[in-house]
């Protein structure tokens, strides 16, 4: 391997880490010439059971974006991008949809050890953690959101109780809605043969559940409104979560593709600054997306004026310490990633 190709590829490694619904990796980079890519959206590999799913996925977008120019950063190289957003309709169907252009100089910087030690770090933790973040991180990650007029909140402990509840009420309610249910099973993995096979989706050790048990009750979910076990099915599923994190929430504009893409920058450099702390981050993007839940959580932080033009739910996730979660596993870069040059 040459030293240009070792270049390449140590950096694909590293974006290769890029956070993404449900694991699903849809984004996709067609070389063209020295350090310049076309950047694509697999719609295949994204969520698409709402209007709400697709304009997510314009998040998704942000978020690669953003951790593709920090990639770019930590090695000392930098990166500039040109915009190509297609609109929400065309994310319907199969197929990649091209959203930008990237052009890479290479070793033009000094290399950024602490960042890329952040992004190495950065992963889910649905453990149960420790506590949560520090006043000085908290206040950070706020002032962040809002240099770029995004409103960010830590909630008080008891709120943060109460928001734990309602995620795992609106996972338990997704059960019943027979497209949600069935997307989820497409992108869940029962077992570590399947989980090894696959590397994508979202791995029953990585969820701290059991796989069989988790396989069974999704094919089974009438057993989640049975007198005394559902009960005990939810304190299962919550034990990992009743636990001293903090939780936050974020209000933006969202009605436009530019916007849930701005959304997307901003989560992923909120989560960069909390990963350089040494801390953990477990969205919770089920309240989002059931309406029972989203409509109770806004209730919960007193939000009364929720608009898509102003100040939307866009982003809720708990912070803290917690044990080394699983990791996840990804396809090869060489096999999703990287298309084939033009």
């Amino acid at each position: 391997m040459s030293n240009q190709q070792q270049t390449l590829h140590t950096y694909l490694e590293l974006v290769n880490r890029y956070p993404s619904p449900h694991n699903g990796q849809p984004i996709r980079l067609k070389p063209l010439a020295e350090g310049r890519f076309e950047v694509y959206f697999e719609r295949s590999r994204g969520l698409q059971l709402s209007e709400i799913s697709y304009i997510f996925s314009f998040v998704s977008m942000g978020v690669f974006m953003r951790h593709l120019a920090l990639c770019a950063e930590a090695l000392g190289h930098s990166l500039d991008y040109e915009l190509s957003l297609p609109k929400v309709t065309e994310l319907r169907g199969e197929g990649p949809v091209r959203f930008a252009m990237a052009t890479l100089q290479w070793d033009v910087g000094t290399a950024d050890e602490a960042l890329h030690k952040a992004l190495q770090f950065r992963q889910t933790s649905r453990k149960k953690y420790h506590q949560g973040v520090t006043d000085e991180v908290a206040a950070a990650v706020v002032e962040l959101a809002a240099k770029v007029h995004m409103k960010l909140t830590r909630l008080s402990a008891p709120q943060a109780k109460q928001a734990v509840w309602l995620n795992q009420r609106a996972v338990f309610d997704d059960m019943f809605d027979e497209p949600v249910r069935l997307e989820l099973d497409h992108w869940l993995r029962y077992s570590q043969a399947e989980k090894q096979a696959k590397r994508d989706g979202l791995s029953y050790d990585c969820m701290e559940l059991n796989g069989r048990s988790m396989k069974w009750i999704v094919a089974h979910p009438k057993i989640l409104r049975a007198p005394g076990i559902s009960w005990l099915l939810k304190q299962y599923y919550l034990r990992t979560m009743t636990d001293s994190s903090d939780v936050f929430y974020m209000l933006a504009p969202f009605r436009t593709e530019r916007q849930s893409f701005d959304v997307g920058l901003t989560i992923m450099d909120m989560w960069t600054q909390i990963s350089a702390q040494g801390y953990y981050l477990h969205p919770f993007g089920t309240i989002m997306s059931n309406q029972a839940a989203h409509r109770d959580f806004l209730e919960l932080a007193g939000v009364h004026d929720e608009s898509l033009a102003e100040n939307y739910l866009v982003f809720i996730f708990r912070a803290g310490t917690s044990a080394p979660p699983v990791p996840s596993l990804r396809l090869d870069y060489t096999q999703h990633l990287l298309m084939e040059e033009s």
